[in-house]
């Protein structure tokens, strides 16, 4: 259970992450480049070129014989609902390490982590506090992020192309499953980073290297090579959940005073 300590913590990490103005903005940009930009730009350009299907090739010829407007509609339902997932799982990502490496590096910069380490809260209560801070900025951005892009995408195709298309399973697999055992990756490989690291700018670049799988996994989307299905996203997530917190044990293990103030 977390006591009133632990979530004073808490409240003041969110707090503290809204203050950094920096991180603040990076993270709302990543946010509407991934839920608004890009999946705008990708509805306008198949309205305005409905017949520049050349990079789809491979998955119309999947299809077989398809009208002009089917094959629109299909390579619009393949962006929307397999590659635009993927390409979402960006925000829990940045969201999640910027949270994070502001949170632990934060602390160590402006010199409040030895006050914070004289508080009653053990530890472990200080760990799992701030792993929980970052895992919440998480999963309240990811929502919110959704919804956004819910109302932007629909209203461009209802306007555009007259009609929806309604978030497929994968998208709330993708948002309610597959982001938040993401996110606990994310903040714990973060935290094994920020322990080690004594800038903010030297943890951001190592914990920049989490996007890397989830540019590869979006860019399988468009060769074909690994289609997502639901039964994918749940072995997925669950590979990463095992994975996650095998790897926070031993970041709790691990955590201690030497690690902090070296």
């Amino acid at each position: 259970m977390i006591n009133l300590k632990q979530k004073a913590l808490i409240v003041k990490d969110l707090r503290f992450i809204k203050s950094t103005k920096g991180n603040l903005t990076a993270i709302i940009i990543v946010s509407l480049m991934f839920s608004v930009v890009i999946p705008s730009i990708f509805i306008v350009a198949m309205y305005l070129s409905p017949d520049d299907l050349g990079d789809f090739e491979f998955f119309l010829g999947l299809l077989g014989d398809i009208t002009p407007e089917e094959a629109t509609l299909a390579v619009l339902s393949l962006m929307l609902n397999n590659i635009a997932p993927m390409m979402f799982l960006m925000i829990p990502v940045i969201a999640t390490t910027t949270m994070a490496t502001t949170s632990f590096v934060g602390e160590k910069e402006k010199r409040t982590l030895e006050t914070l380490l004289y508080s009653p809260l053990s530890l472990s209560q200080i760990f799992s506090s701030k792993v929980l801070a970052s895992f919440f900025m998480s999963v309240i951005v990811t929502i919110l992020t959704f919804f956004l892009y819910f109302a932007v995408s629909q209203t461009l195709l209802h306007f555009l192309f007259g009609q929806v298309m309604l978030p497929s399973a994968n998208w709330y697999l993708t948002v309610f499953v597959v982001a938040p055992a993401l996110s606990l990756l994310a903040v714990t490989i973060t935290v094994k980073i920020s322990a080690k690291a004594q800038t903010m700018e030297e943890a951001f670049q190592k914990a920049g290297l989490l996007t890397i799988p989830v540019i590869i996994f979006a860019g399988s989307q468009f060769t074909g090579l690994m289609m997502l299905s639901v039964w994918l996203l749940l072995a997925v997530a669950a590979v990463i959940g095992i994975i996650a917190l095998v790897l926070m044990k031993s970041a709790l293990r691990n955590f201690n005073y030497e690690m902090l103030l070296k």
